[in-house]
């Protein structure tokens, strides 16, 4: 059965996913829950967030970490609409927001060795690759349950670490992403989830390690990171936490312009949200007995 026109009707997508192969996590949901008749109201009790970081604490002024949760079935549609999206504009997976945005903005950027040559075709038509920006939007307002964002600005932490020396205990990253996870359990309070939230996050962020130590130091699961390649999921984070990040820097510059139509989409997904203030980073220290100084846990 041929894929639905993307602007097809629902019930046209319905039909199309009910005859489709089942995958391996079809497969495997399956196996988990034998024997179960609703099957589908299973898989929907199964919730993931896919989590991507944009912004460096280096020569950046934010570190943003965002991701999006979902259950089984959102994930499984928005992964066919993710795909057809990126056929039907004749690009290849997987996206890569900063590099596409490049290719948008960068003249130079066509001449790099490792230039994706899909994004400098597509975005020789402005109109076009903002077109394309705008389904991938409409991708994720469709099919995600709720957005969660940890904002870090880089001009507060160095003021804190300046005197605590933060970097060596918990970077920038480790932070936001920690943030992150306070945002997913309060999400799985207020909505009683029946089972903890699955959290991937995108494998090769910088402070990853810290990151870990921080969840293992609480009795926490070790965080599971994953290849963006191999998860649209983690793909659409890298788009939200680009956006969350361009939206920052251009409000710290005070630039008076509305956002783009792709961007104004996705700030109607509901969303949890959180920025790091100075009380917040010195509360974190006190909170996890870390002398800041020495990164030394204190548990008397």
């Amino acid at each position: 059965m041929q894929l639905p026109d993307i602007n097809g009707s629902l019930r046209e997508w319905v039909d199309w996913f009910s005859v489709q192969e089942p995958s391996a996590l079809d497969r495997l949901g399956s196996a988990i829950f034998v024997n179960s008749p609703f099957l589908e109201s299973r898989l929907m009790a199964m919730f993931t967030i896919y989590f991507d970081a944009s912004g460096n604490s280096v020569d950046q002024p934010f570190v943003v970490v965002a991701g999006y949760i979902a259950n089984y079935i959102q994930w499984r549609y928005f992964g066919h609409f993710w795909a057809k999206v990126h056929k039907d504009f004749g690009l290849d997976l997987p996206f890569h927001m900063s590099e596409f945005m490049a290719a948008m903005q960068n003249p130079r950027y066509a001449g790099q060795r490792n230039a994706r040559k899909d994004y400098v075709a597509l975005a020789k038509d402005s109109d076009k690759a903002e077109d394309f920006l705008i389904h991938l939007s409409m991708a994720q307002a469709s099919f995600i349950n709720c957005a969660v964002t940890s904002i870090v600005p880089m001009n507060i932490y160095n003021d804190v670490s300046s005197l605590l020396d933060l970097r060596d205990s918990i970077p920038p990253y480790a932070l936001a992403a920690r943030m992150c996870m306070d945002l997913v359990r309060l999400w799985e309070r207020h909505f009683d989830a029946p089972e903890p939230v699955e959290c991937i996050f995108e494998q090769g962020d910088f402070g990853q390690g810290k990151f870990s130590d921080l969840m293992v130091d609480e009795g926490m699961a070790l965080p599971v990171y994953k290849k963006k390649e191999d998860f649209p999921g983690i793909q659409a984070a890298d788009h939200y936490a680009w956006e969350r990040a361009f939206m920052m820097r251009e409000i710290a510059l005070g630039v008076p312009r509305p956002p783009r139509k792709s961007l104004h989409m996705l700030l109607a997904i509901p969303k949890l949200h959180v920025q790091a203030t100075q009380t917040s980073l010195v509360n974190v220290c006190h909170l996890k007995k870390i002398d800041p100084k020495t990164g030394v846990r204190h548990d008397s």
